[in-house]
C-alpha cells in the first residue's frame, strides 16, 4: 500500500466516478446507491477491498431493482457501465491490496461485480451495457495488477541498490581502518618486544591488545553486513548463512534440502569461506550434471570440526558420470579445503546419486 492518506488522484478518482453518477440521470433509490458506491473511492489506499465490496454491491442493485422496481431502471442502452464505479473498485483490489492473503481475496469483490452485471443479460437492450463493463472490469483489473507489480520491482531493486551499496561503503571502510589498526598492532608489538622498561612493555602489550579487539570487531561488523554471499567473512562468526545461495539454486531448479546438526560455533574467515565454496561448487554439479535430481545439503557442528555435505539422487535422464577428481571445479575446492586445514571427499554413491563430503577444523588456524 502506496500510504493512508488520500492522493490528489485518489481524490480526482472519486470526482470523476461521482460526476458520471450525476451525468448518467439515476433517479429514485440508485442515486444515493451509486453515490455511496463512488465516494470511498477517495480511500482506496487505505481501505481497498472495502472499496471493491462496496462496488460489488451496487452492481447487484441494478438487478435486483430491475426485478423489484422496474421504473426507476434507466434505459440499459444508455448506461456507460455499471457501476461507474466498478473500475476504480477493481483498481483499488487488484493495485494495493497487498500481504499474502489480501492477494488472494481480492478476487472475490471482482468476480462478484463481474457476475453481477452478467446477470443484466437478462434484459432486453442491456447486452452492450454488459459488454463495456466487463471489457472496463478486465482491463481495470490488468491495470491494477502491472502497476503492483512495476511498484514491487522497483523496490526490490532499490533495497537491492541500497545493500550493493552499503557493502561497497563497508568494504572500503574495512580497507581504509583495517591497514591503519593493522600497522598500530605491529609497532605496538614491536615496541613491545624493543623496550627494556616494564611499564612501557605492559602499555604496548595494552595497545596492541586494543587494536587487536578494534580491528576484530570491525571485520565482525562487515561480515555481518555480507552474510549471504561468501564474501568478507572472517573470524568470529559461524558458517556462512546457506540459505540465500540454496534459495538461489532452488530458483534454478534444484530442489535442496538444509539440515543444521549440532551446536554452531565460530571459525575463521578461510573456514567459511571454504564451507560456502564447496556447497557452492557441489550444487553447481548438481545444476549442470544431474538434472532433475534432489540435493540435500547437510552441515554438521562436532567437537573441533564441522563437517559439510553435499548429496544428490540419481538424474531422471541419463548424465555423464562424474569422476572423483574431474568433478567441475572440485579439483580447485580440494586445494581450498587443504589450505584450510582441512580433508575433501567426493564421488559417486551406490543408488547412482554422487557425494561431496568436506571436514574442516573449528579453530582458528
Amino acid at each position: 500500500m502506496d500510504g493512508a492518506r488520500p492522493r490528489p488522484a485518489d481524490v480526482v478518482a472519486a470526482l470523476v466516478a461521482a460526476g458520471l453518477t450525476l451525468t448518467i440521470g439515476y433517479q429514485g433509490p440508485l442515486l444515493p446507491i451509486l453515490l455511496a458506491a463512488a465516494l470511498p473511492v477517495v480511500w482506496m489506499r487505505r481501505a481497498p477491498l472495502t472499496v471493491a465490496w462496496i462496488a460489488a454491491g451496487a452492481a447487484v442493485a441494478l438487478p435486483v431493482l430491475c426485478v423489484l422496481a422496474p421504473s426507476v431502471v434507466p434505459p440499459l442502452d444508455d448506461v456507460l457501465v455499471w457501476p461507474p464505479s466498478c473500475a476504480f473498485g477493481v483498481y483499488a483490489a487488484t493495485r494495493f491490496a497487498a500481504g499474502r492473503h489480501r492477494r488472494v481475496l481480492r478476487w472475490l469483490p471482482v468476480i462478484t461485480l463481474a457476475v453481477a452485471v452478467l446477470l443484466l443479460a437478462e434484459w432486453p437492450a442491456a447486452a452492450p451495457l454488459v459488454l463495456r463493463t466487463e471489457v472496463v472490469i478486465a482491463l481495470a483489473a490488468l491495470y491494477g495488477l502491472y502497476e503492483e507489480v512495476r511498484t514491487r520491482l522497483d523496490r526490490a531493486l532499490d533495497e537491492r541498490a541500497e545493500r550493493v551499496e552499503r557493502e561497497r561503503l563497508a568494504g572500503e571502510i574495512h580497507d581504509v581502518v583495517t591497514h591503519r589498526v593493522s600497522r598500530m598492532v605491529l609497532q605496538a608489538g614491536a615496541l613491545a618486544a624493543a623496550t627494556a622498561d616494564d611499564r612501557s612493555r605492559a602499555a604496548a602489550e595494552e595497545l596492541r591488545a586494543t587494536a587487536f579487539e578494534a580491528l576484530e570487531e570491525l571485520r565482525h561488523m562487515v561480515a555481518l553486513l555480507r552474510r549471504g554471499n561468501g564474501e568478507g567473512f572472517d573470524l568470529g562468526l559461524p558458517l556462512p548463512d546457506l540459505r540465500s545461495l540454496i534459495s538461489g539454486f532452488a530458483c534454478a531448479g534444484v530442489p535442496v534440502e538444509l539440515v543444521v546438526t549440532g551446536t554452531p560455533v565460530p571459525v575463521s574467515g578461510a573456514v567459511g569461506r571454504t564451507a560456502y565454496r564447496v556447497v557452492q561448487e557441489a550444487l553447481s554439479n548438481v545444476c549442470d550434471h544431474a538434472p532433475g535430481a534432489d540435493a540435500r545439503v547437510e552441515v554438521r557442528y562436532l567437537p573441533g570440526i564441522v563437517r559439510i555435505s553435499v548429496t544428490n539422487t540419481p538424474p531422471d535422464k541419463a548424465a555423464p558420470m562424474l569422476d572423483q577428481e574431474d568433478a567441475g571445479g572440485l579439483h580447485d575446492v580440494r586445494q581450498w579445503v587443504e589450505l584450510a586445514r582441512g580433508t575433501l571427499k567426493a564421488g559417486p554413491v551406490a543408488d547412482g546419486g554422487f557425494h561431496v563430503e568436506a571436514v574442516l577444523p573449528t579453530s582458528p588456524p
